[in-house]
């Protein structure tokens, strides 16, 4: 695991970006054994009144249910390889003096099949994330197009980031409450990317 932290300060928005968190070998083994040991399937959010497939499969693991989009995830055991990195990432959060509620304790994962796969435009602000979430997000595979948004200032210019396989990006403080980020499609003939967010989840 590298550790070549670069950080991004913009009013409301704190980031930390590490680019090859992990080594290319870690990213390899880890992205092949989650695509085998986990169950996939491709959900649906309700939205204006109807349900609508995700644009993309997911999984999950966590020690807490979780609720997005009015979609319910509920407790699934942790596999022994993300243990690993969820308690790697506990240290890194604890050495960066990044607070979570409860630690790590949910793992929501996507697998983005081929470009026109996505994530739109939206904020992890549910409430049991708490006021200041913080959410961890690892990337696997082809590199994808990453944006972030400010939503109160439309003069402050948007973040791009290329995120690529073993990158790590974090995202905390208000980040959540003035910035929107999205995975955006593309026309691009690209393989598959995994994408790991750990998250801080109470109870409420």
């Amino acid at each position: 695991m590298q550790s070549k932290n670069v950080l991004f300060i913009r009013p409301g928005l704190s980031l930390l970006v590490i680019p090859n968190w992990l080594s290319q070998q870690e990213s390899d083994d880890l992205v092949i054994d989650l695509l085998n040991c986990l169950d996939w399937s491709q959900g649906a959010i309700r939205l204006f009144g109807r349900n609508i497939d995700e644009p993309r499969i997911t999984s999950w693991c966590g020690d807490v249910p979780y609720t997005y989009s009015n979609r319910e995830l509920v407790p699934k055991p942790w596999p022994i390889n993300l243990v690993k990195i969820r308690d790697a990432l506990d240290h890194l959060l604890t050495c960066q003096e990044i607070q979570t509620q409860h630690g790590l304790n949910h793992c929501l994962l996507n697998y983005y099949r081929a470009g026109t796969d996505s994530m739109g435009w939206h904020r992890d602000n549910e409430p049991e994330l708490g006021r200041h979430p913080v959410v961890v997000s690892l990337s696997l595979g082809e590199p994808r197009r990453f944006r972030l948004k400010s939503r109160i200032n439309k003069a402050i210019p948007p973040l791009t980031f290329d995120l690529g396989h073993g990158d790590l990006l974090v995202m905390y403080g208000t980040t959540q409450e003035y910035w929107e980020h999205a995975l955006v499609k593309t026309k691009k003939i690209v393989g598959g990317r995994m994408n790991l967010t750990f998250r801080s989840v109470s109870i409420l």
